[in-house]
């Protein structure tokens, strides 16, 4: 143990023992004429003080993490949209040094259900607190992918997705010409749900519902980089095709 570690330790452990609702606690529960109810509602109390305090800790380290995060590289190229963009790992080697020196990490949860893909970001403080933010899209259809590559793929967007969400940072995915109209830029988290929800529902072929939007590349692009303008056009012939399965 180093004396960093041993500072941190005696500090946290002087804190615990100078706590008066934990020497209220510890003088209740030494008092056998004390109803159980009253020293359950005790320890209740003391356990939503310190969530309290445990959040309290994790904005004031979150914010000071943010402040001192530099911007995220753009390794990416994104034909679909002739932009540069950030990917998944220029997001996790840039902001993972910064928010493990205030105490925070960022990592996810996957799971997969039917050829749906469920990711959670989690961003969680030394000290308890956490907050995650969810999205779900339809396993990645490529005709040149087996099962296993479907999912790692529609895994690694939405992982990106996410990630950027939850940190309120720039993907690159933002058209940066000035020339290109606001109209040219990726998908809103909602609206991205809205198509990912249809695609799975109607059980669309992606790369064929990207090809009739006017996509020319291999492969299947991110749908979080879907052009927004079409956006209104794709939910419109999603939900007629859907109207026909339902019908």
């Amino acid at each position: 143990m180093n004396e960093v570690t041993k500072i941190t330790a005696n500090t946290q452990a002087d804190v615990i023992a100078n706590d008066p609702m934990v020497d209220m606690i510890e003088r209740v529960a030494m008092n056998p004429d004390l109803p159980m109810e009253r020293v359950t509602a005790l320890m209740d109390m003391r356990e939503r003080q310190m969530n309290k305090e445990a959040e309290q800790v994790f904005n004031q380290a979150f914010a000071a993490a943010m402040a001192e995060m530099p911007d995220v590289p753009r390794s990416g190229n994104n034909t679909h949209l002739k932009n540069k963009y950030s990917t998944l790992d220029d997001l996790i080697r840039t902001v993972r040094p910064v928010l493990s020196r205030h105490g925070l990490s960022l990592n996810w949860q996957a799971n997969i259900e039917s050829d749906v893909i469920h990711v959670r970001a989690i961003v969680r403080h030394a000290q308890g607190h956490s907050i995650s933010t969810d999205l779900s899209g339809p396993r990645d259809t490529g005709k040149a992918m087996n099962a296993l590559q479907a999912s790692g793929s529609t895994e690694t967007y939405l992982k990106r997705y996410t990630g950027f969400g939850i940190l309120g940072l720039s993907s690159g995915d933002e058209v940066d010409d000035d020339a290109q109209t606001a109209s040219a830029k990726g998908l809103t988290a909602q609206q991205f749900k809205v198509l990912s929800d249809l695609i799975t529902e109607t059980k669309t072929d992606e790369a064929t519902f990207h090809k009739a939007f006017g996509w020319k590349g291999d492969g299947i692009p991110d749908l979080t980089n879907f052009p927004v303008e079409k956006f209104d056009q794709a939910v419109s012939m999603l939900e007629k095709k859907k109207a026909k399965v339902d019908a």
